[in-house]
């Protein structure tokens, strides 16, 4: 594999675990990073430009390719938020596969939507949903360290929401969400073994815990063809 490719999937894995969220640094600064030429990251940023994963605006620089977000939220009205393991009925051959995980300073929004300080740090969590040997979903999720502490591999392997009711004693409540169709991305190619043709349920969501505190921001991209999402009336 040529130097340039070898580039390109180590800023995909970057966008991947959102390392860089808006834009990439400069072409002179990746070319000192990698210890290469600018022409080498030219081509590098050519494969991901292909994959439509950055665009590059003249005179700007390069940008993350963003997904447009319709304005218009869905309460669920569910009593209980459970969470993906008890939809499965607790099935044992549920499976999560953490892709990453970090704790990090929360961005402007994040500190607006958890109403944290710029001191205040969050889990920034990626991960593979299998259900019965097929890759089901794949979810993003930030959440603050200090509403639920303790949170660590081993809880990510299971299940997140069942550690903060069982273990933390905490009740969980409910949730907004904004529900779309959309096309997938290369993640979702990646890792849900779909085509560039499949669509995708796309599930953004804020949790709170019972006392009305938000604890989640997520995204879950779900295979069209693996599963559906029930709302209920209050």
């Amino acid at each position: 594999m040529s130097k340039y490719q070898d580039i390109a999937n180590d800023i995909e894995k970057k966008i991947i675990e959102k390392k860089y969220i808006n834009k990439l640094p400069e072409q002179v600064v990746l070319a000192q990073k990698y210890h290469t030429s600018r022409v080498t990251i030219i081509h590098a940023l050519k494969i991901l430009q292909d994959r439509k994963l950055i665009h590059a605006v003249k005179g700007h620089g390069t940008y993350i390719s963003a997904k447009p977000i319709p304005k218009i939220f869905l309460n669920s009205q569910v009593a209980q938020n459970d969470g993906f393991t008890k939809h499965t009925h607790d099935s044992k051959k549920l499976v999560s596969k953490v892709i990453s995980f970090n704790i990090r300073k929360p961005t402007d929004k994040e500190k607006e939507a958890f109403n944290l300080s710029e001191n205040e740090d969050v889990y920034d969590i990626i991960r593979l949903r299998i259900l019965n040997s097929e890759p089901i979903k794949l979810e993003y999720a930030v959440m603050p360290v200090n509403r639920i502490p303790g949170l660590n591999l081993d809880i990510l392997h299971k299940s997140i929401y069942s550690y903060i009711e069982n273990k933390l004693g905490i009740k969980i409540g409910k949730d907004d969400r904004l529900i779309t169709a959309d096309k997938p991305d290369a993640y979702d190619i990646k890792y849900l073994n779909c085509t560039s043709n499949d669509p995708i349920l796309c599930v953004k969501q804020k949790a709170y815990f019972e006392n009305g505190t938000p604890f989640e921001l997520s995204e879950s991209r779900n295979r069209y063809d693996r599963g559906g999402l029930t709302v209920k009336k209050g």
